[in-house]
């Protein structure tokens, strides 16, 4: 006999495969945005630790109804930072999957990948003034997503090498965060190069 909870943890599941995009989605939690987000600022977290150089802490996430920002931390020195989280997917890919088309990968040739991360900066950037609880003196920071299949390791760091930097108002950092890749060990990240 099942309880109360086992019935609540199978409604959980049910509801979670039924808003899965059997796409590009690694680090999805499809009934709780706010987690993935929240997921994905520890993944970089964890990234940037590894390798020395971690530049934020106590990391929490801010909810719905209380975003912008996604998410908040504090600086080495004790300064409210501002995280934005945004993915990088192709909508027309994720479509046809769920059309039934599972053998049909996005292709980002290098025009299409430049301009798509610009236009996601872009709006982060925008948004900017809409902030609540500012002023975040540690800065605002812009963290791109992405498990696409095509985008792997090498392709992005071949694709970034003629990414010109972005003239933004307000974004002081931007990463680009990949899918966890096993020959690493790790969730590979890239700054992006910004310009103000």
């Amino acid at each position: 006999m099942k309880s109360d909870e086992e019935d609540k943890i199978a409604a959980t599941i049910r509801a979670a495969r039924a808003q899965t995009r059997g796409y590009a989605d690694s680090f999805s939690w499809p009934i709780d945005r706010d987690l993935e987000e929240l997921g994905v600022l520890q993944s970089l977290a964890t990234a940037l630790d590894t390798e020395g150089s971690l530049f934020f802490s106590d990391l929490t996430l801010r909810g719905r109804s209380n975003d912008p920002p996604d998410c908040e931390a504090l600086s080495l020195q004790g300064q409210r930072i501002a995280f934005e989280v945004t993915e990088l997917v192709n909508p027309e890919t994720i479509r046809a999957h769920q059309a039934g088309n599972t053998y049909e990968f996005a292709e980002w040739p290098s025009e299409k990948f430049h301009a798509r991360l610009a236009e996601l900066l872009i709006r982060k950037d925008a948004r900017y003034p809409d902030l609540k609880g500012a002023p975040y003196h540690g800065g605002y920071i812009v963290v791109i997503f992405t498990d696409e299949p095509l985008l792997s390791r090498t392709a992005v760091e071949t694709l970034l090498k003629t990414w010109k930097p972005l003239t933004v108002s307000y974004i002081h950092k931007a990463y680009l965060l990949l899918s966890y890749d096993p020959n690493i060990q790790r969730y590979p990240h890239f700054t992006l190069p910004l310009s103000n």
